[in-house]
């Protein structure tokens, strides 16, 4: 019996995991859109470096990653509310989040230790 109620509590996990309701960013949608807010997040850490003061400067980084992605303010805040209210199905999504914004650091790190061992180009 006890394994009975285990095989039915997974298949039901299983189940309640893609179902997504009809108006909610599927996975394949919503990740790209997180790992874009994540890197404009540091941009807007830095604005001060940059000399940006606007007040809405995160607001419009926000408004522009929407745009890019064709989403409106309203079925991003619907989604995230969603996804929120069903961490199960979340923390998958935000898994891979942390995986994209990860390989990018790596390949950045990467990038940087190359450039730092490469010789000085003399000037002619």
């Amino acid at each position: 019996m006890r394994n009975i109620l285990i095989f039915g509590m997974a298949i039901l996990m299983m189940a309640c995991s893609n179902n997504v309701p009809k108006g909610i960013l599927p996975e394949k949608e919503l990740i790209p859109v997180l790992v874009e807010i994540h890197l404009a997040e540091s941009v807007f850490i830095q604005r001060y470096a940059m000399q940006v003061t606007r007040a809405n400067y995160l607001e419009d980084l926000y408004l522009s990653i929407l745009k890019r992605h064709h989403l409106d303010q309203k079925k991003f805040e619907e989604s995230i509310l969603f996804y929120g209210k069903h961490p199960e199905i979340y923390k998958p999504i935000y898994d891979e989040v942390l995986n994209r914004l990860n390989e990018m650091h790596a390949l950045a790190q990467a990038k940087d230790s190359i450039k730092n061992h490469l010789p000085p180009v003399k000037a002619q």
